[in-house]
């Protein structure tokens, strides 16, 4: 899926209906964040760390989101709903508090309640202050984020549901839930979740505008599924089933098809992050959307005056610091910290992150990959298709790599020794490599 630029304005269908005044719209916004019990895919990266906060091109996963709501004319606040402890939070909401100059708070749900339950039990919360629209976004996601779009044309048809989506091939489309559309109203007729047979090349991309009325909707299915006991389903792992709301079947499902639901369509990049070959792959493509939008925030070969300091690992050899660091040997895009060091003999990207605090030391190269806080690269080493844990420390003429299906995944503290090659593995927190490995979960 190649990346594109956020599509203006575009309208589908009819749009007879008289559209709310713009200065008569406020606008929230939820983050469907999960919990500990979610992200499992994820580990050993999510013991240390939430996955909606793991880095996908140079920051946090769902900081992507807070900046694109943070633009929205007549926005009031975002919310965090999950059911992980508030405190992880805390030091992100902060930061971005004071970034983008937004109101942000964190609502925990004492278990999980699915994917709408949780909306129905802070209701009143969210929709205090009886804001016009409330845009809910799932957490693991990578797009262009074209919301102030969405909701004016979630307006301008006076919908009480808008959902993002965007065509795929079909061979992609089956992996996602895929939406059967009314070509001229744009209207959802059905939806399927994973469908094992060919339904549509629209797919669901995890953005939702919901009018209050949908939140009745929650209400009421909510409460049926108490009165019916309140089982959990076998194939829900996102809910412990006690009045569980799952938004796609059981929200969109039974809506399709009932003039309720209309979707948006776009034409820029999309991506999912369930696991680590994705949260790399989701990275390039923001990188190359900042090549459009943020070019500034891209590492370049000349970007500034040179300057130098002491690297922290042995060698002889000086290091350019950073973004402010000229000089370096850069290909394609990629990100890197101001207070990274880096050797300019070192060899960087395409598609590369690398956090504060990370040092790369002389000859090394880097390509496809993330590199978290305070990651230690010795010379000559070698790493493509991973992703290295926080405090990690890969030793001299060391390869770490993997496939762009399965990269290497080092936990946080991992030490590499000099000289060995560590291919497709696993490697959980504080260990210690002396050996070649293949393909390995080593525990």
């Amino acid at each position: 899926m190649a990346p594109g630029r956020t599509p203006k304005k575009a309208k589908t269908g009819s749009t007879a209906s008289v559209p709310v005044p713009a200065e008569s719209v406020s606008t929230k916004a939820v983050i469907l964040v999960g919990g500990a019990s979610k992200g499992t895919r994820f580990r050993p990266l999510s013991l240390d760390c939430p996955k909606p906060l793991m880095m996908v091109a140079g920051r946090p996963m769902i900081e992507h989101h807070v900046e694109a709501c943070s633009k929205l004319s007549s926005f009031s606040e975002i919310i965090l709903l999950g059911f992980y402890e508030p405190e992880l939070f805390s030091a992100f909401m902060e930061s971005c508090a004071d970034k983008y100059s937004v109101k942000i708070r964190y609502l925990r749900e004492a278990s999980a309640l699915g994917t709408a339950g949780g909306l129905n039990r802070y209701k009143d919360d969210i929709l205090a202050g009886n804001p016009s629209a409330v845009l809910i976004l799932h957490s693991d996601i990578a797009c262009t984020f074209p919301l102030e779009d969405m909701i004016e044309d979630h307006f301008a048809k006076q919908n009480k549901c808008t959902v993002l989506g965007k065509e795929l091939s079909f061979d992609e489309a089956h992996r996602y839930g895929e939406m059967v559309v009314d070509s001229n109203t744009m209207e959802l007729l059905h939806y399927a979740e994973k469908p094992q047979s060919d339904i549509s090349p629209v797919i669901n991309c995890g953005i939702y505008v919901f009018d209050q009325e949908i939140f009745g909707v929650i209400q009421t299915v909510a409460e049926n599924r108490k009165g019916a006991g309140g089982y959990g389903r076998m194939e829900d792992d996102e809910s412990d089933g006690f009045g569980s709301v799952r938004m796609e079947q059981d929200v969109l499902m039974p809506l399709a098809g009932r003039k309720k639901v209309f979707v948006f369509k776009t034409d820029g990049f999309w991506g999912q992050i369930k696991s680590p070959n994705e949260a790399i792959y989701c990275s390039g493509l923001y990188l190359d959307h900042f090549k459009l939008v943020h070019p500034e925030l891209l590492a370049t070969s000349m970007n500034a005056t040179l300057r130098a300091t002491l690297g922290r690992i042995p060698s002889t050899e000086k290091f350019d610091v950073g973004m402010s660091a000229g000089k370096l040997n850069i290909v394609g895009n990629c990100v890197i910290a101001a207070s990274a060091k880096v050797s300019s003999s070192a060899k960087i990207g395409p598609n590369v992150s690398i956090a504060d605090g990370v040092v790369v030391g002389a000859g090394a190269r880097l390509q496809n990959c993330l590199v978290l806080e305070d990651v230690v690269i010795k010379e000559h080493a070698f790493i493509k298709n991973a992703i290295l844990g926080w405090k990690s420390s890969v030793g001299c003429w060391t390869r770490v790599e993997g496939s762009k299906e399965t990269p290497t995944i080092f936990g946080a503290g991992v030490t590499a020794n000099n000289e060995v090659i560590i291919d497709e593995c696993t490697v959980l927190p504080h260990k210690s490599i002396s050996k070649s490995c293949f393909k390995e979960i080593i525990l």
